[in-house]
């Protein structure tokens, strides 16, 4: 589905809203399934069990027990997709450390080029970590302790960059990937795409291990991830295309953008170092490089990015424009 222009990009987050809202809401029915039928289990041991002793309770207890089930287990799932997001947040900042405080060659230079670009495109300059790792990686997240879908601008962002996207850049591609990142922070894609995360968090959270399911309610949790991870495909691979556009004429150079995204994609492939599962799967990060791994980074419908090749036709279009 190659949904590029703005009236594409419209359904594209269209589609993965109403994706979304069905993912959302079949997780909830599964949990308030759980819910209610362990209450009525419980009442009936309970009325068994008051029957030994002659004691008979209102017929109108039984159902506000089984309503206070599904509330209880409403409110605890609520809390674990809170905590997931939080926690993968967390995950992805943990080895950072400020770009003030490590060896990379020249830190002033990045951190003139994303205020100069920040100014630009009329945004807070936020703040950068580097991540040690030699694979190539670049994305934008919110702190942990930040609301989980935030109601204003005030939260700054942090623009994570690892030494392996550093190191083979030249000054204008790194300063082309900067703006890519700059412009998921102007087109509030931090927001939305934890927006379309949330149901995929709470179908995941119905399926806590992986492989052979034990019961009816994982099977439908696999099944509610599959769409979900369809519904977030569609909703990236859009904001993608957007980001490289912006970047593009934020920079008036798309050429450097391609040929960044060219030499990321080739040292990604020759340095597989880091098992990046972790950042598949990750929270509110949108990286300018599918990453190593299962699940949001497969090809096909769940793929989170458009294939190099699409990235770099439309790069190709805006350079001969």
């Amino acid at each position: 589905m190659r949904l590029t222009t703005p009236g594409g990009l419209i359904t594209r987050a269209t589609l993965a809203a109403a994706t979304s809202v069905a993912v959302l809401a079949g997780s909830l029915t599964v949990v308030l399934v759980i819910a209610i039928t362990s209450g009525m289990v419980f009442s009936a041991y309970a009325s068994d069990l008051l029957g030994f002793t002659h004691i008979t309770l209102p017929s109108v207890v039984w159902p506000v027990v089984w309503s206070l089930c599904g509330l209880c287990a409403i409110v605890l799932f609520i809390r674990s997709i809170t905590s997931a997001v939080r926690t993968g947040r967390a995950d992805l900042l943990h080895r950072t450390t400020p770009l003030s405080k490590t060896a990379v060659d020249e830190p002033s230079n990045i951190e003139s080029a994303v205020g100069r670009l920040a100014r630009q495109i009329d945004v807070p300059k936020p703040p950068i970590r580097v991540d040690p790792t030699a694979t190539p990686l670049a994305f934008t997240t919110s702190r942990p302790d930040d609301p989980i879908v935030r109601t204003s601008h005030d939260a700054t962002p942090v623009i994570v960059v690892s030494e392996g996207l550093i190191e083979p850049l030249s000054e204008s591609e790194l300063s082309a990937v900067l703006a890519h990142e700059l412009a998921h922070i102007s087109n509030d894609d931090r927001r939305l795409l934890t927006v379309v995360l949330v149901p995929l968090i709470a179908a995941e959270t119905l399926t806590p291990d992986e492989g052979s399911t034990s019961n009816v309610f994982e099977v439908c949790g696999h099944i509610l991830s599959v769409i979900a991870l369809i519904g977030v495909g569609v909703f990236s691979r859009g904001r993608e295309l957007a980001a490289d556009r912006a970047a593009a004429k934020l920079t008036g150079d798309p050429a450097a953008l391609a040929t960044a995204l060219e030499k990321l994609d080739e040292a990604a492939s020759a340095k597989p170092t880091a098992d990046l599962r972790d950042h598949a799967r990750s929270t509110n990060a949108i990286t300018i490089l599918p990453t190593v791994g299962d699940g949001p980074t497969s090809t096909g419908l769940r793929s989170t990015h458009p294939p190099l090749e699409t990235r770099l036709e439309q790069l190709r279009s805006l350079a001969a424009d």
